[in-house]
């Protein structure tokens, strides 16, 4: 591989709860390779950190190239986060706790700038703003739901921090006051939206007799529901599923009305596991309950569409990141 080739070469490393991705992106924001390997969920510092650096090391050989090309790294990671330290403080579907992506990576690419991090989503949807389904839009509102749920506000480019430095978590805006419990998953949005959430309500049916052909997922210890898994599911019209899915779409779509009332932002874009692979069945769900709960549209409507960049909006986001510095 030729020097001209590999130059501004940027590793972008999407840390999710059910997978790790790494993109090898050059300087024209193509990607060159890509690895993928499951997130070691329970695992400690130690097994996280040798699966984020077999996703990369994947990444280079489909690239043709090696750790020394590399000279910029970021990873998109679930939680809050401190961009400052380049810390994961810890993960909802996660078991490490205080991760430190420059003490992970640094030593593995001695010709790239410090390691960056900052949240999934948020790379994710500086991702989508800038190549994707918010490009040229002033204000976008990124909701993705999937393992868990995260959100995003991207202003002019720029992903909006506000004071905590931690702005857009609205997986954990409470829409169920009487379940609410702080610190707990218990009436949040991501307690309803996200896999994790229809798993429980799924796991609660099944305990009180009620039948579903995920049953045998559900019931299973530490087992975790798969978009495709869903999508069957539905596909097989099985009721308890369609159930649990269209609870996930009306606390979306209330959730990005109450946005819209608050923010009115130009655009929403929907992503994430469960956003993407159940594509337009749950986007029509989502857009009707939206539409209902906003409260005024007659000087401009709710506009929502999917992600438009797949898998690779989180190594894309990251690499950009990667880039910017500080």
């Amino acid at each position: 591989m030729s020097k001209k080739t590999s130059k501004g070469v940027a590793m972008g490393i999407d840390l999710g709860g059910t997978k790790i991705l790494a993109g090898v992106v050059d300087a024209q924001n193509k990607v060159l390779g890509r690895g993928k390997l499951k997130t070691p969920f329970q695992g400690d510092s130690a097994a996280l950190t040798a699966a984020l650096l077999g996703a990369c090391d994947a990444a280079l050989k489909e690239a043709g190239l090696f750790r020394s090309d590399v000279t910029a790294v970021a990873m998109a990671g679930p939680g809050p986060i401190d961009r400052e330290k380049g810390v994961l403080l810890r993960a909802e579907n996660l078991a490490v706790r205080d991760f430190s992506v420059h003490t992970a990576l640094a030593p593995a690419f001695p010709n790239a700038t410090k390691p960056r991090l900052e949240n999934d989503v948020r790379l994710a949807a500086l991702g989508e703003s800038r190549l994707g389904a918010g490009k040229g839009v002033e204000t976008m509102v990124a909701v993705w739901v999937g393992t868990g749920v995260g959100g995003s506000v991207i202003h002019k480019g720029k992903i909006w921090l506000g004071r905590n430095r931690n702005a857009g978590e609205i997986g954990h805006v409470q829409l169920d006051f009487r379940r609410a419990k702080p610190g707990t998953a218990d009436g949040t949005f991501e307690g309803i939206a996200a896999k994790v959430g229809m798993t429980r309500f799924l796991a609660k049916k099944i305990a009180a007799g009620e039948k579903t052909s995920l049953s045998g997922v559900v019931s299973k210890e530490g087992g975790r529901l798969k978009g495709k898994e869903l999508l069957a599911a539905i596909q097989q019209q099985d009721p308890l599923t369609l159930k649990a899915v269209a609870r996930s779409a009306k606390a979306v779509g209330m959730m990005m009305a109450n946005i819209f009332n608050i923010l009115s932002p130009d655009l929403f874009v929907l992503g994430g596991g469960v956003g993407v692979d159940l594509g337009d069945f749950y986007l029509a769900d989502v857009r009707k309950w939206a539409e209902a709960f906003a409260f005024t549209t007659e000087l401009g409507s709710i506009q929502i569409v999917p992600a438009a960049l797949g898998d690779d909006a989180g190594i894309l986001g990251a690499a950009l990141f990667a880039r910017e510095g500080d």
